[in-house]
């Protein structure tokens, strides 16, 4: 009985370290968590920028371009929905673009294009901007934090060499030949 009571309690602790080993770290601080607007899209801020004005946003996407200024630096990202990390999902269903404007200088060989964001900072306006040769509008941010995610790995593939079955014939000449419908030709 009392071996049984002892492997139910190691059972129990070992489910309780793999619980805790699975939890992620907050993506920002919880106290700035707490001021999030969560309901406010870059669609809404773009199209009502007067009573987004100043609403705190948690948006990702990957970083277009980092522009560093007298006053600070720039990052311009392409917006992606967050998954349930609030990393952006590594797809390309976008709602448009937005800038940051962070204090302070950062490396654009470290915030080069196409690494991903997530973004933490209040609404300032919207305003037009060139992109090629059009007018964009983008959402201005006034960032407080900023998470820089890491490289996702790359996905090889490996396939099995050497002779395997198939119940397709192979194509090709000789000596594939008898292949063909009669085999006796």
């Amino acid at each position: 009985m009392k071996q049984l009571a002892t492997r139910a309690w190691l059972g129990i602790l070992a489910l309780a370290l793999a619980l805790a080993a699975g939890c992620a770290p907050p993506v920002v601080s919880p106290e700035l968590m707490q001021q999030v607007d969560q309901k406010l899209t870059i669609v809404q801020a773009r199209k009502d920028p007067a009573t987004s004005k100043g609403q705190v946003v948690l948006w990702g996407g990957r970083i277009i371009r980092t522009v560093n200024k007298a006053k600070g630096t720039l990052i311009e990202v392409l917006q992606l929905p967050l998954d349930s990390q609030d990393r952006p999902k590594n797809n390309y269903e976008s709602s448009g673009r937005f800038i940051v404007s962070m204090q302070g200088f950062l490396d654009p060989e470290i915030y080069h294009k196409n690494r991903e964001v997530t973004v933490v900072g209040s609404v300032l306006g919207v305003e037009s901007l060139p992109v090629g040769e059009v007018k964009y509008r983008y959402v201005l941010l006034r960032g407080k934090e900023v998470k820089l995610w890491q490289r996702r790995p790359d996905v090889i593939r490996t396939y099995p060499a050497g002779p395997f079955w198939s119940p397709l014939p192979p194509a090709g000449p000789y000596p594939y030949w008898y292949y063909g419908p009669y085999p006796y030709w």
